[in-house]
């Protein structure tokens, strides 16, 4: 307010209009403008010698959210690393038995994970928060089961093979299914970076590059370090619980038209779900609302009667009666409160060699004005978007030169526009191309819909759980657990896959041969998906970062919907879908029938 009158004229004097927009609620506004972006060190500095200054005043700051937030993120990003591999590693030793087999799975991820975020900053990629805090947790979850699947093999061969043939065996058999995963989990991060969003490229092209090089080191760096290290695992060996599964592959094989039946159905309840999920664009929701700029939020807003303003940027044209009557016509629209710009000071008949530098500067600069127009909706009030497009069609129509409509409603809409289609378009994208890649490995038409069919059963049921807790789910979870959930677990139906063919070529039995699939392969796929949830759910539980917390509890809750959709439906499919897949593959081994 100083910038427009004298600060010794008493406030009676001054004009009621202009100063109700810097005084109400017993205090006064003070607006700072910056001419950097928020995240540059200058910027960032400057805000922190704001806070310096105000802290012995009785104040309310907001604006600074974004600096905020990346000092809770970096606070906390260590904390959240440092539990999820506690939780990874209890995992591990509850369903590994050797407490050194654990050690060697962090070295050799964590070597992973390392490498990969040291290539980030040489190759001077700028991380978002989001990626930064679940790239080491999301790295070591995805990629766990392929030092799992390995280890697992290596231990079944070891009962009828020296070590080295064993280990030789192991890596051999496992290779087809681990970089088959692999391949179909860099696909899926892929998928992300074709969203609007700048925060799915980087998130997309990190955990992919993660995943490419931890397969590097586990059909690599892992055996050596497995066989260098075996005299010492089996001297520290303890007992673990070991589940029998081959009872379920009788089971399911035996059922597996009904199970097979009831799968289908199952789409019914899971498409039904996902129709109802209450998604929110609100980022400020998700924010921690202990944050001083969120409270200061709510602070500023009772005390001046604003939900929210909007910025109309425009090309000055020199005529305040131009500027006079864009005011008047924006007031007009239906939900603006209240239009403040330079024809709420000076009379647009004024010469502008009478009005004060000052007065003139505050809304004139390098060609361009605005004004600034109060909304009477809240960010998630359904009104909001029709009062936006109001006022960029009245600024058009009035204003004879260019005009930008801009500000915290205008970005979150503009988000939601943008993104409207970015969920089918990754969902797409993420579908063919496992598709391809699955076709491919097994050199089948059918093979593939059926295994990358089984996953979106998966994520469709645990979108569809969502819609039952009735909160609101931030856009981006919902854009990004598709590819995230069926690259990272499609894994396990790989996996039982490639051991029912193995076993089918051996006994050429369907029912013999899933049940020795289910037996064999489900451990691993039990320990790895507990290991993905155990990664993930610190931060689903900890993060107070709604953007955060929504991801890492979908991609928790998606591990244990696909080890349970894998495990029992998966095999039905497969023994139903023998004779479809018999004609539809190349050298897919037969079911041997009565007379052969």
């Amino acid at each position: 307010m100083t910038d427009l009158a004298p600060v010794e004229e008493p406030q009676e004097f001054r004009d009621e209009a202009v100063s109700e927009n810097y005084y109400g609620g017993g205090g006064t506004l003070i607006q700072i403008s910056f001419s950097k972006a928020t995240n540059d060190p200058s910027v960032k500095s400057a805000v922190k010698e704001i806070q310096r200054l105000i802290e012995s005043y009785d104040t309310a700051i907001t604006g600074a959210q974004q600096i905020e937030l990346e000092e809770v993120m970096s606070r906390d990003q260590i904390r959240f690393a440092l539990v999820s591999l506690v939780l990874v590693t209890v995992v591990l030793l509850l369903t590994i038995p050797s407490i050194v087999v654990p050690v060697l799975f962090v070295i050799t991820i964590g070597s992973a994970v390392a490498i990969n975020l040291g290539l980030s900053y040489y190759l001077g990629q700028k991380l978002s928060y989001i990626t930064g805090v679940v790239v080491f947790a999301l790295q070591f979850a995805v990629t766990m089961d392929y030092a799992l699947f390995l280890y697992h093999r290596f231990e079944e061969e070891r009962q009828n093979r020296d070590v080295a043939d064993a280990m030789t065996v192991a890596i051999a058999t496992t290779f087809k299914s681990v970089t088959a995963a692999a391949v179909t989990t860099v696909a899926g991060f892929l998928a992300l970076t074709v969203m609007h969003l700048q925060f799915g490229m980087d998130m997309g092209l990190t955990l992919a590059r993660g995943v490419a090089i931890t397969l590097v080191l586990v059909v690599m760096l892992l055996p050596s370090l497995l066989l260098e290290a075996l005299p010492l695992i089996d001297k520290v060996r303890h007992k673990v619980p070991r589940f029998d599964f081959s009872k379920l592959g009788r089971f399911v094989a035996k059922h597996a038209g009904v199970v097979s039946i009831i799968g289908v159905l199952l789409f019914v309840p899971a498409v039904i779900g996902n129709a109802r999920i209450n998604l929110t664009y609100n980022l400020n929701s998700s924010l921690p609302a202990d944050l001083p700029s969120m409270k200061g939020n709510t602070v500023i807003g009772e005390a001046f009667g604003r939900k929210e303003s909007v910025f109309v940027v425009l090309e000055d044209t020199g005529s305040a009666v131009d500027l006079e009557r864009l005011q008047a016509s924006l007031e007009a629209v239906d939900g603006v409160t209240r239009v403040f710009g330079y024809s709420s000071l000076v009379d647009p008949r004024i010469p502008i060699e009478f009005v004060p530098a000052q007065a003139r500067e505050s809304f004139f600069a390098n060609g361009y004005t605005y004004l600034g127009v109060d909304v009477a909706y809240g960010l998630d009030d359904p009104a909001l978007a029709p009062t936006l497009d109001a006022i960029r069609r009245t600024a058009a129509a009035t204003w004879p030169a260019e005009s930008y409509v801009t500000g915290r409603p205008v970005l979150m809409n503009d988000m939601e526009q943008v993104s409207v289609g970015d969920a089918d378009r990754i969902n797409i994208i993420s579908i063919v191309a496992i598709l391809i890649i699955v076709a491919l490995a097994f050199r089948s038409l059918s093979v593939p819909v059926a295994l990358v069919g089984i996953i979106q059963l998966a994520i469709l049921l645990n979108l569809a759980w969502e819609s039952l807790r009735g909160n609101n789910l931030i856009f981006v979870a919902s854009l990004a657990i598709g590819a995230i959930q069926l690259g990272a677990t499609v894994d396990y139906a790989i996996l039982i896959t490639t051991r029912y063919e193995e076993e089918l070529i051996r006994t050429r039995d369907r029912v013999k041969s899933i049940t020795v699939a289910v037996a064999e392969s489900s451990q691993s796929i039990l320990v790895s998906a507990m290991t993905m949830f155990a990664a993930t759910i610190p931060l689903a539980v900890l993060s107070s970062v709604g953007i955060i917390s929504d991801l890492t509890l979908l991609i928790a809750r998606g591990a244990l919907i696909s080890l349970v959709i894998v495990i029992v439906l998966l095999p039905a499919v497969l023994v139903v879908g023998q004779p479809i897949f018999e004609r539809t593959s190349i050298g897919w081994p037969k079911h041997a029938v009565k007379g052969d």
